[in-house]
């Protein structure tokens, strides 16, 4: 009876927490294979590289939430930060100003999103894609048809990616803040009830008193904002800019967007967002350092996504299965 009660307990535990199991397995197997992987600086890069993930998936988050999708993230990340920095190194004008133009770029189209979608009632997929072409093509216009920026960064926004909080690096204590303020928001607030309410019903929400516009206006200028500030500090601990930057943040985005919602029982959350970037990084890493070639590394991505679906689909089969 007690190894039967055990047994029980044991499998319960793994069907409850299977997906931090297979994390721990995963980080093991890269830890054997390549003794570099378990060291404190590679797990510092890849909490940094998580943490930069992080900021702009967040926005994507909320977005979700309301059941809308931002295309433009990657694109205003890039334009945003072309045009907080470009007149700054190659003019004479002031960092503070420079950062007042590239939020404001930001803000502009996270505007336009926030209006088409929540106003206009235009499809968020074809809202978005308009405005990452917009984005893209300002991208351009900032540096001049194309150049990039290498060299002659102000001091204080190197900061953002270089410098570091009480002995821990910037893009992390960033991050923390915008995840804690955002999981605040979605959990402890009357705000973040109505955006999930907004995502699981309009209609109800409407009814309700919902003010469903304002909301899902909000959120699409919320998520501009955080690929601004994610262009910034992947440029500051880059040191480098580059009219393509931040592009490759826009699927990633989505993937552990999905990612978060299915290692947690269908819910789209900010903490299952951030588990899904610190798994990504932690993969993509191992993966890297296990010398795979670039393009296996694009398959792999989408194979874990496809596994973790169906992990999390044969879950929601058990469970069916009992409450029958």
């Amino acid at each position: 009876m007690d190894n039967k009660v055990k047994g029980l307990t044991a499998r319960t535990f793994f069907q409850k927490y299977q997906i931090f199991v297979i994390f721990a397995v995963m980080v093991l197997f890269f830890s054997i294979m390549r003794r570099q992987y378990f060291t404190p600086s590679n797990l510092i890069s890849i909490l940094i590289q998580a943490g930069m993930l992080g900021i702009v998936s967040i926005g994507m988050t909320l977005v979700i939430m309301t059941g809308g999708a931002d295309m433009s993230v990657g694109a205003v990340a890039g334009a945003s930060t072309l045009a907080a920095l470009w007149w700054v190194v190659n003019g004479n004008m002031p960092y503070g100003t420079g950062l007042i133009l590239g939020f404001g770029v930001a803000l502009l189209i996270g505007t336009i999103n926030g209006f088409c979608v929540a106003r206009l009632g235009i499809a968020p997929f074809v809202v978005t894609l308009g405005t990452m072409f917009l984005a893209q093509g300002s991208q351009y216009m900032f540096s001049q048809g194309g150049m990039n920026i290498s060299y002659g960064f102000p001091r204080a926004f190197l900061l953002l990616g270089r410098g570091r909080f009480a002995g821990i690096p910037m893009p992390i204590v960033i991050f923390v803040v915008i995840f804690l303020l955002s999981l605040f928001l979605t959990e402890q607030t009357p705000l973040g009830r109505y955006i999930k309410g907004t995502g699981y019903n309009q209609f109800a929400a409407e009814l309700s008193g919902i003010r469903i516009r304002l909301n899902v206006f909000l959120v699409y200028v919320f998520s501009s904002l955080l690929a601004a500030i994610l262009g910034l500090v992947l440029c500051a601990f880059q040191q480098f800019v580059s009219p393509d930057h931040g592009n490759s943040f826009l699927m990633d985005s989505l993937l552990v967007t999905l990612l978060g919602k299915a290692l947690l029982d269908g819910k789209t959350t900010v903490y299952g967002t951030a588990f899904g970037a610190l798994l990504l990084r932690s993969f993509e890493t191992g993966l890297a350092m296990m010398g795979l070639p670039v393009t296996v590394l694009s398959v792999s991505k989408g194979a874990l996504l496809v596994a973790v679906l169906l992990l999390n689909l044969i879950k929601q089969k058990r469970m069916e299965g009992r409450t029958e």
